[in-house]
């Protein structure tokens, strides 16, 4: 029902949210020295990092990507320059438009998103 592809580059690369009636297209970032493996990521969900706060104080929002090989809770997460230090593997994106896909995706923890990485 929702999808997330992203497109990386060398150094960032593109995020792109459908759904049935939104559409939003972003950079994004990670830690080029812990980047996940590129590849489809099913039953992806939204939800909030309980560890994680946003820039208000509360759980951060995010989508959580199950079973990335060699990795252990990866998301799709808010950070602000510079963008990879916010990454432990991680993709980023600027606060606002996370909040804005994270109020985009119902039920939340609805295991309903499809993540794909392309190199």
């Amino acid at each position: 029902m929702y999808e997330i592809t992203i497109k990386r580059d060398k150094t960032d690369g593109i995020l792109k949210f459908t759904s049935p009636n939104k559409e939003i297209t972003t950079k994004c970032y990670w830690n080029l020295m812990k980047k996940i493996p590129a590849g489809s990521y099913l039953k992806c969900s939204a939800t909030t990092m309980s560890r994680k706060k946003n820039s208000r104080g509360n759980p951060r929002e995010a989508i959580f990507i199950p079973g990335v090989v060699g990795f252990t809770e990866i998301f799709v997460h808010m950070g602000k320059p510079p963008y990879p230090k916010w990454s432990d593997g991680c993709v980023v994106i600027d606060e606002n438009i996370m909040i804005e896909i994270y109020n985009a995706i119902t039920p939340k923890n609805g295991h309903n998103v499809t993540i794909t990485i392309k190199d």
